[in-house]
């Protein structure tokens, strides 16, 4: 853990060195609406505070708003679901059930649980995918990400640390980019609609050539550079390669090269994988974040979503979350999986 630590405070005291400058002065308030450049201002500490869920739910159809009933029934619910959550679990309860599939629940009952449905342009969303019309992201039939193509070859999950996704391997929370994807939803059937709740953070800090974006999951650095050209050359990249430039009151960012061992079940993603973001500051405290993906192997047309970023309260702040890069778990892992194998388990 101590050199866990040691690495992350390294790696972040090199990103504020490259950031000399960027960070704002005792005399710069970051909710001016432009930084000392002109640039329309996005830095401070930035949360997606709901329980909306990326996907519509199939039933609801092409409804892409609630009635404030409709919405007062699901906040009702969350709230009844977090109190149950809260409570002390029965210490004589039996042990799980044969073939039982187990997870960090106990995890996500530390976090807070968001109630509230976002708004945008007055209407309370069902879901932050936008289009296609139904709200749900648009698969192509037949589409095979890395991790798809690997198994049609023969390889199995666990016959090394490759074929495990890089969230398993601690290398990335998951989705491509911070903000994108957030586990959980409000059909999640285990009482917690929140999903992770520092997956929903980040830290944003401007500068006249620059955009870092902190997020706290995985205290991942994302570095934006503005008027700038993709550079292929480099290889595919964690988080992809991301060039941006303001317009009007807004960020306009585009991304590629990701790496395709980065695709997850619920966003999967090849080599085509593209991502177009617009950051839109809509008051001193409220940004609407947009994000367009594109990837003709994996989807039959781009999709949209949209999501209302809230600044954070006061005093709040982001913290380190630690995993350990390469995930102690994995060798016990495929350690089991080799004796299974050897028929010992």
């Amino acid at each position: 853990m101590f050199r866990l630590r040691r690495y992350f405070l390294i790696r972040l005291s090199v990103a504020v060195s490259l950031f000399a400058g960027a960070w704002p002065s005792s005399a710069q308030d970051i909710s001016a609406s432009f930084t000392e450049y002109g640039y329309p201002n996005f830095q401070g500490y930035w949360t997606n505070p709901f329980q909306t869920p990326l996907q519509r739910p199939i039933a609801l159809g092409e409804q892409r708003a609630y009635s404030i009933e409709e919405a007062q029934l699901l906040i009702d619910r969350a709230i009844a679901l977090d109190l149950v959550r809260q409570a002390p679990i029965d210490p004589n309860r039996p042990a799980p059930d044969t073939g039982a599939r187990l997870n960090n629940q106990a995890d996500g009952n530390f976090e807070i649980m968001p109630t509230e449905l976002a708004t945008v342009d007055g209407e309370i969303r069902t879901s932050f995918i936008v289009v296609p019309d139904n709200g749900r992201i648009p698969w192509k039939t037949g589409g095979q990400d890395i991790h798809q193509i690997w198994r049609e070859q023969g390889k199995a999950r666990f016959d090394g640390p490759e074929g495990l996704s890089a969230l398993d391997r601690c290398l990335n929370p998951g989705a491509q980019l911070p903000l994108m994807y957030i586990f959980g939803g409000v059909e999640h059937e285990l009482g917690n609609p929140a999903g992770d709740n520092p997956a929903r953070n980040v830290q944003i800090v401007q500068n006249k050539d620059y955009v870092l974006i902190l997020s706290e999951y995985f205290s991942l650095l994302r570095i934006i550079r503005i008027d700038s050209e993709f550079n292929p050359e480099q290889g595919n990249k964690w988080m992809g390669d991301s060039i941006g430039y303001y317009e009007n009151n807004s960020l306009v960012v585009h991304t590629r090269h990701f790496r395709p061992e980065q695709s997850i079940t619920p966003l999967r993603s090849s080599e085509g994988f593209e991502v177009k973001e617009v950051f839109t500051k809509t008051s001193g405290n409220e940004i609407l974040f947009q994000y367009t993906v594109t990837d003709p192997n994996i989807y039959i047309q781009p999709w949209t979503a949209e999501i209302p970023l809230q600044r954070l309260a006061p005093g709040l702040k982001l913290y380190e979350y630690a995993c350990h890069e390469g995930n102690y778990a994995i060798p016990s892992i495929l350690r089991a999986a080799r004796m299974e194998e050897a028929g010992l388990i």
